[in-house]
């Protein structure tokens, strides 16, 4: 790393620890502050990968710089003990740090920084957007960010309550709905052991009207299967993916 690039770091998470402390529902899941640092210092290291991101991207224009914000923002995903119905089961299972960049034609994107096998934070994803921070800028106090990626839902999950980011709605009676959605899918059920993947189609369940369920956010990250989600974020190596996010219509 250069000296440039070791100051930045310095610099950078000095303020992570000032603006984006580490919410009491992720310190009880086992997220601390320094794995805040750790994550956001690892994503500091991507700047010139950024660079090249955005570059490639579709309708880029020519060179650009790239500021990382001093945040890091806790990311849960569908859990599926809690799908299962499992006693105490919390909605969520951390899945990662996503850390904002913006480009200096004012284009964004998301860095995920991601524990791999070794405990060492690495950079996992670079998806464009900054979808991840708007919602979590949304959230209540001490409040987890929580998405549903087969029907691309993001919700705060303050102790028992699911509330809706997309209409501020809680959502009631939300582990029956996503058991109905995915148990079926869970990993030993017959759908993993014929290795399906076709896709989950959110119009093949009724889901029983009033009752405050998910709607879409706007940005179409497509299928994820549950049986994927549980361990495509457990990286280990170096490797990562660039993700562009599909916006729907």
């Amino acid at each position: 790393m250069s000296r440039r690039a070791l100051v930045l770091a310095v610099l950078t998470g000095a303020a992570l620890l000032m603006t984006a402390p580490v919410s009491g529902a992720a310190q009880a899941a086992g997220i601390s502050s320094a794995d805040a640092f750790a994550a956001h210092r690892a994503a500091v290291g991507f700047q010139d990968v950024l660079v090249r991101f955005f570059a490639q991207a579709p309708g880029a224009q020519g060179p650009v710089s790239v500021q990382i914000a001093p945040d890091a923002y806790p990311v849960y995903e569908l859990s599926p003990d809690f799908v299962a119905g499992k006693p105490g089961a919390a909605p969520g299972d951390f899945a990662y740090f996503a850390i904002p960049a913006r480009a200096s034609d004012g284009r964004t994107a998301t860095l995920w920084s991601v524990r791999g096998a070794d405990g060492t934070w690495q950079v996992g994803n670079i998806a464009s957007g900054d979808v991840e921070g708007e919602y979590a800028r949304k959230l209540p106090a001490g409040a987890q960010l929580l998405h549903e990626p087969q029907v691309d839902a993001w919700y705060a999950v303050d102790g028992s309550r699911v509330t809706s980011l997309a209409d501020g709605k809680a959502v009631d009676g939300y582990q029956r709905i996503v058991e109905a959605r995915y148990a079926d899918k869970l990993p030993g059920s017959a759908y993993a052991r014929d290795g399906e993947a076709g896709g989950y189609d959110p119009t093949s369940q009724v889901m029983p009207r009033g009752d405050g369920g998910p709607a879409p956010s706007g940005h179409d990250t497509g299928w994820v299967p549950l049986l994927i989600l549980v361990g495509v974020l457990a990286v280990s190596g170096a490797g990562y993916v660039l993700h562009l996010r599909r916006h729907a219509a």
